[in-house]
């Protein structure tokens, strides 16, 4: 594991922190040196530098140290192999239900519960920002087309989830565009955990501040 970091460029290093996930970046940490965590640290948003000063969690195993160096050994290399292309290619394996010209949806390899399904764009696209509008329309309109055949299928599930993870704090470890159609079942076992402070009310005038401020941004 690198402590210096002296050869990785900012570049390099913007490109792992936006695929990293949280627990391989605290175990990476761990490793670097002094200057090379502060270097890491300012290269994060303030609240996530912050989070990373402040975090105590036992983070630290060797799975988790080996992700976070092969990870960046990929962000310095010049390509970037894409599973879901070669997929797409034919070149690996998958249980297709659809696929045209825009989109394609086939089975998780590693399914969360029985029926797990992905959706994603034909054109590599690394996120859901990368991902045109018309394409990004079909597929929330094929997700909506699986979710009821999920719904009204042998599965016998009692609900499902969507859930598209977006840059490496979000969970995304594939970076190619998906969405996740999940069954759920109840006591499955799948969930989302709450920070400690949630549910705390916020701040009207902090959430109408945010509220202005993104009406903005998507105006412009």
């Amino acid at each position: 594991m690198p402590a210096t970091l002296e050869s990785t460029s900012d570049a390099t290093l913007r490109l792992f922190l936006s695929r990293i996930r949280t627990h391989d970046l605290m175990a990476f940490l761990h490793h670097c040196s002094p200057d090379a965590t502060a270097r890491i640290l300012g290269l994060l948003s303030p609240r996530s530098a912050e989070f990373m000063r402040t975090a105590h969690w036992d983070a630290d195993t060797p799975e988790r140290v080996a992700r976070a160096e092969a990870l960046l050994e990929k962000c310095a290399a010049e390509s970037h192999p894409c599973i879901f292309c070669a997929i797409l290619a034919g070149k690996s394996p998958a249980s297709f239900l659809y696929r045209d010209t825009n989109i394609a949806a086939f089975m998780d390899l590693y399914p969360v519960t029985p029926g797990h399904l992905l959706i994603i764009p034909v054109v590599h696209a690394e996120s859901l920002s990368d991902v045109s509008p018309t394409v990004t329309a079909a597929i929330m309109e094929l997700a909506q087309r699986l979710g009821r055949a999920v719904s009204t299928s042998d599965l016998g599930c009692d609900g499902f989830n969507l859930f598209m993870a977006n840059g490496g704090a979000a969970g995304q470890d594939v970076f190619h565009a998906h969405l996740h159609i999940l069954p759920r079942f109840h006591g499955d076992g799948f969930g989302f955990r709450f920070p400690g402070h949630y549910p705390q009310e916020a701040e009207r005038d902090l959430l109408d501040q945010q509220a202005e401020h993104l009406r903005a941004l998507l105006e412009s």
